[in-house]
Order: C-alpha cells, then sequence, then structure tokens
C-alpha cells in the first residue's frame, strides 16, 4: 500500500511591503509616466538626481518636503502626499525601535539644547558678516560643526528636532555651502544646499527653502547649466513666501539663468521684476537679504546678466556689442558703489567681471589694466572670472 502522499508545507507568508519601498515604488512610477528622468525630476523638485535614486530604491527615507511637491508635480492625485503620512509612521516606529535597542553613543552630537540655539542664532550674523569681508573659505569647518550641532543625532529624525534648531541649521548649512562654492569646492556646496533643503522643509521654513534654492540655481549658473539654473530658479519662486525682498531674489537668479540660455526679453522682464520687488520691500520696511546693498546686487546683477548675453547672442556682432557696452556700464557703475577698504573680496570680483566685459566689448586696454589692478594670488570665485577675463582678452 503506497504510503500517503506527506501535506504540503505551507508556504512563506508574504513579507508586508514596507511604506518605504511602496513609496519609491510609486514614486518611480508617477515619474516614469510624466517622461522624466530622474535627473529632470530633481532639477524641478530643486534635488539631486542620486536623491531621487535613493529615495526610488528605498535607500533613503523621502525628505519631508519632497512628496507633496512632487504629488503635485506628477499629478498624482494625492497618492504620494498619503503614502507620505504611513512613511512617516514607519520612520517614527523605526526611530522608536533603535532609540530603545540602544543607548546614545558617546560619539553621537547631542540634541541642542535652547540655551545653545540663542547662542548660534545669534553667531550668524557675525558670521555673515565676516564672510561677506574675508570670504567664507576659513570659515567652512565651523559653519559645518554649528550646522551639524543643530541638526542633533544623525538617526533623529527631522521631525523630531525642534522646528527652530532644525531651521538655524538650514542656515548654517546655506552658509557653509555658499563658503564651499566661494573656494570653488562646488560639490560640496552642492551637498551642503541639498541638505540645509531637506531641513528647512522639514522646520516648514518656506524663506530659508527660497534661499536655497537661489543658492543652487547660482550654482548651476556658475556651471554654465542654463536649464538646471532656470528650473532650480523656477522653484525658488514657487516656495517664496509673500515677503518681497525673497522674491526679488528668486528673480535675480532667474534673471542670470535666462541670461545664461540667452534670452534677452525673459531677462529684462525678470530684472524689472527684481527691482520693483527690491523696491517694494524697501519701502514697506520688509527684511530684505541686501537690505544694505540693494542698488548695488541689482547693479551687478544687470552687468553680469548683460555680459552674459554678449556671449551668448548669435544674431550679430551689434547685439553682442551693445550687450557687452551695457555689461561694461553697470559693472563701472557698480564698482564705484564699493569701498575696497570695506570690501575687498566684492571689489576684486566685480573688477574682474568687469575687466571680461571690457575684453568682450573690444576694449583691450580697459580690459587689461583692470586685470592688473587685482591682487596678484587671487583664489575661488575671483580667479575664475580673472582666468575667464583673460581668456577672452587674449582669445
Amino acid at each position: 500500500m503506497p504510503s500517503p502522499t506527506p501535506p504540503s508545507p505551507p508556504l512563506p507568508r508574504a513579507e508586508p511591503e514596507s511604506a518605504r519601498l511602496r513609496f519609491g515604488r510609486r514614486l518611480r512610477h508617477w515619474r516614469e509616466a510624466r517622461g522624466l528622468s530622474q535627473t529632470e525630476l530633481g532639477r524641478l523638485l530643486g534635488y539631486h538626481n542620486s536623491l531621487i535614486s535613493r529615495v526610488e530604491n528605498a535607500r533613503r527615507w523621502p525628505p519631508p518636503g519632497m512628496p507633496a511637491r512632487a504629488d503635485e508635480l506628477l499629478l498624482a492625485c494625492g497618492e504620494l502626499a498619503d503614502l507620505w503620512q504611513t512613511v512617516r509612521q514607519e520612520r517614527e516606529r523605526l526611530g522608536e525601535l533603535a532609540a530603545a535597542g540602544r543607548p546614545p553613543l558617546a560619539t553621537d552630537p547631542a540634541p541642542p539644547d535652547a540655551a545653545t540655539v540663542e547662542v548660534l542664532a545669534h553667531l550668524l550674523d557675525g558670521y555673515r558678516a565676516a564672510a561677506g569681508r574675508i570670504g567664507g573659505e576659513d570659515l567652512a569647518a565651523v559653519l559645518e560643526h554649528h550646522a551639524r550641532t543643530l541638526a542633533g543625532r544623525p538617526h533623529t529624525a527631522p521631525y523630531e528636532s525642534p522646528a527652530a534648531a532644525r531651521s538655524l541649521a538650514a542656515q548654517y548649512a546655506e552658509l557653509a555651502g555658499w563658503a564651499h562654492f566661494e573656494g570653488e569646492r562646488r560639490a560640496r556646496a552642492l551637498s551642503w544646499y541639498t541638505t540645509g533643503l531637506e531641513w528647512a522643509h522639514a522646520a516648514g521654513d518656506r524663506a530659508t527653502a527660497t534661499a536655497l534654492l537661489a543658492r543652487q540655481s547660482t550654482l548651476h549658473w556658475w556651471r554654465g547649466d542654463p536649464a538646471t539654473a532656470l528650473a532650480l530658479a523656477e522653484a525658488a519662486r514657487a516656495t517664496a513666501p509673500p515677503a518681497a525682498g525673497l522674491r526679488a531674489w528668486a528673480a535675480v537668479v532667474l534673471a542670470h539663468a535666462h541670461a545664461l540660455a540667452g534670452e534677452p526679453p525673459q531677462v529684462r522682464r525678470a530684472l524689472a521684476d527684481a527691482r520693483r520687488l527690491t523696491e517694494a520691500a524697501l519701502s514697506s520696511g520688509e527684511p530684505t537679504p541686501w537690505a544694505a546693498c540693494a542698488e548695488l546686487v541689482l547693479t551687478v546683477a544687470h552687468g553680469t546678466c548683460h555680459r552674459d548675453l554678449a556671449l551668448r547672442t548669435a544674431r550679430s556682432a551689434r547685439a553682442r556689442t551693445t550687450h557687452a557696452r551695457t555689461a561694461v556700464a553697470r559693472l563701472e557703475a557698480a564698482l564705484r558703489l564699493l569701498d575696497p577698504a570695506a570690501h575687498p573680496r566684492d571689489h576684486a570680483l566685480v573688477t574682474a567681471r568687469l575687466a571680461g566685459a571690457h575684453a568682450l566689448a573690444v576694449h583691450p586696454e580697459a580690459a587689461a589694466t583692470l586685470l592688473a589692478r587685482l591682487p596678484p594670488h587671487t583664489t575661488g570665485r575671483i580667479a575664475r572670472e580673472r582666468r575667464r577675463a583673460e581668456e577672452w582678452l587674449h582669445g
């Protein structure tokens, strides 16, 4: 008699799909449905494409401000925003388990107390003033340290830290990124801008998020990437709170991006918006990113945009010359507004930029004279502007 067939072993229970994995899978679905690459989606959202890749592959938690913006951009009918609530709960639960599973290590930075936050908030203005005078390269390490101190333990979820500390951490990240940008360490600058943007979104700080998007746009403008610079400038404009000063900053970076793309009408419109918004902010007494030097910032922006248009206007030699001469006039006006003793780095940067404008306007003697006035050993952005002016002069 044949032995009875042994019963089949029970099928293994399927593990429930994690919320993070499902979010990443659905983000990829909606991105591909809209025909966007990870790089294109990152540009539109203000994140690096590597972060989009890590989120889609569940190797990174979605930054708190990302799901709602991605949902709106991708027309995902609220699905990604709804999934974020489950992701947030999952992250909270895992964070609690991790906290219960091990005591804090001695190497973990402690969450900042209220007194520390207050002291670092007062110091930030001093660091900004020092960076404007001596440059940011020498301050980068201390700015990074303060940003990490304010952010708290690395395994702590962003929303578990006090909003004030997270917002201040984002502001330090912005200044740290700018310090690296000044030193031509662009990858490090972008890393801090991206991190700061996550912290700003987590804190609900639209003002700092706008500043960080504007900084990212400037970095890509400096790299010669008009598409990314334009996408980030548009994101800054969309993120900006009603404050006219921040919207003026977004308009300035938008003008630079359009100039890099060789679009004169859009440049004129963006520069006009920047001036109108700056005047509105100053007349209302509203704090602005450049309240003490509004005319200087706008004049430099105007001159720099026309210099870039001179490089990219292919219609006629006359049009190129017109843009170059406008750049010369504006940058000369900006140089008259700068005291070289009080602002030596800004004076050197505008001098180098003006030399380049003279070279493009076919004023070789003026360009050579200005280049000879620059300090013999320049670094960072000033050195790059100098090299470009010399190339145009001798090219």
